[in-house]
């Protein structure tokens, strides 16, 4: 029996979808671009150069050839499964539309609390604050 909450929308559906086919195209560019590099390193090892003193050069084509990838996919799965929850807590949330201080503020019932306002001030005290023109 499904809950109100995890039914999910046909929007939310349709953007799961379309992550979950962007994570099947990551991991098939994952699996070309694992065997492209494991098949470079393979013929440059044919070629005589040596493995101890390049694990760094070694380990780091595989990270940049092809882990961004299984990373990737494995985020989309993640979206994929996450969209139609979020979108269907979006969707059961009730729309409260409250107006913004159209009304007076109400005053609790034997309240004594009366707010005091302060007339502005005139801005005719310059001499006060010492200015005085130069005279050159």
């Amino acid at each position: 029996m499904m809950d109100e909450f995890s039914k999910p929308s046909k929007k939310g559906s349709i953007l799961a979808v379309a992550c979950y086919v962007f994570a099947v195209v990551l991991l098939i560019t994952a699996f070309v671009s694992l065997a492209a590099c494991h098949q470079n390193i393979s013929r440059q090892l044919e070629q005589g150069v040596p493995v101890q003193g390049n694990e760094l050069a070694i380990v780091n084509l595989y990270l940049t050839s092809c882990v961004q990838y299984f990373a990737f996919a494995a985020a989309m799965v993640f979206c994929g499964k996450a969209v139609p929850k979020v979108l269907a807590l979006k969707n059961e949330m009730p729309v409260q539309v409250t107006p913004y201080m159209l009304n007076a503020p109400a005053e609790a019932p034997g309240s004594t609390f009366t707010e005091e306002v302060e007339p502005e001030e005139d801005d005719d005290d310059w001499e006060g604050w010492e200015f005085r023109e130069q005279d050159k």
